[in-house]
C-alpha cells in the first residue's frame, strides 16, 4: 500500500506530519511578515533584526502544527523564513541592504533550529 491509497500515513516515524508543519511554517512566516512590517509602520522606522522575529514564528508554528520537529522541517523553514525576511526588508527600504544579510542569516538559523528540534 502506498502513500496514495493511504491518506493517513504521515510523513514522520514519530506521527508528526511534514505537510502540517510546512503549512505551520508558513503560517509563521506571514505572522512575523505582519509584525515586522507593522512595528516599521507604527514606530516610523527601520529595525531590520526584527527579521530574526520571523525566523522564530517560521520554525516556531511549524514544530507546533508538525507536532513535533525534524532535519527535513528545519531545512523548509529555512529556506520559507530566508526569503520571507528578505522581502519584508525589501518593502521597507525599497531595496535589500546587503547589511542586512545579517538578519537573514540569524533568522534563518533560528528557524532551522526551533523546527529541527
Amino acid at each position: 500500500m502506498n502513500i496514495i491509497e493511504n491518506p493517513n500515513t504521515t510523513a514522520f516515524s514519530d506521527g508528526s506530519n511534514l505537510g502540517k508543519g510546512v503549512v505551520g511554517a508558513i503560517l509563521g512566516a506571514a505572522a512575523g511578515i505582519g509584525a515586522m512590517y507593522a512595528f516599521y509602520k507604527l514606530a516610523g522606522f527601520r529595525f531590520p533584526l526584527l527579521g530574526v522575529g520571523i525566523g522564530i514564528l517560521t520554525g516556531f508554528f511549524a514544530k507546533l502544527l508538525a507536532k513535533g520537529g525534524d532535519e527535513t522541517l528545519g531545512y523548509i523553514c529555512g529556506g520559507i523564513a530566508a526569503p520571507a525576511v528578505v522581502g519584508t526588508l525589501y518593502l521597507m527600504y525599497g531595496e535589500f541592504p546587503i547589511i542586512s544579510i545579517i538578519s537573514v542569516v540569524v533568522s534563518v538559523s533560528m528557524a532551522y533550529k526551533i523546527a529541527s528540534s
